[in-house]
């Protein structure tokens, strides 16, 4: 089973966010890195820094560099937890 932790951090690290979806975990990280954008002046330089691409994102805004991280895991559970065993009853 694949899982997928968002992590984010300017000045200090935020609470990460986890899903077995990549897609929602993608989704809130470009939420998060849009909402930071919005309506900011970044000059050229900041701009040239500022991207968002598969598995992370930075917006630099006033020279304070913020970043998104999404690590990919493989968890592999013990069988008797593992629920694509157990049967529904």
């Amino acid at each position: 089973m694949k899982v997928y932790v968002l992590c984010s951090y300017g000045d200090s690290l935020n609470d990460p966010s986890i899903s077995t979806d990549y897609q929602k975990i993608y989704e809130k990280m470009e939420k998060s890195y849009k909402m930071v954008l919005e309506d900011v002046y970044q000059t050229e330089e900041e701009k040239e820094y500022t991207y968002i691409s598969g598995y992370s994102a930075r917006a630099v805004i006033h020279g304070v560099w913020l970043e998104w991280s999404i690590t990919e895991l493989d968890l592999t559970l013990p069988p008797q937890y593992d629920i694509r065993k157990i049967k529904q009853a």
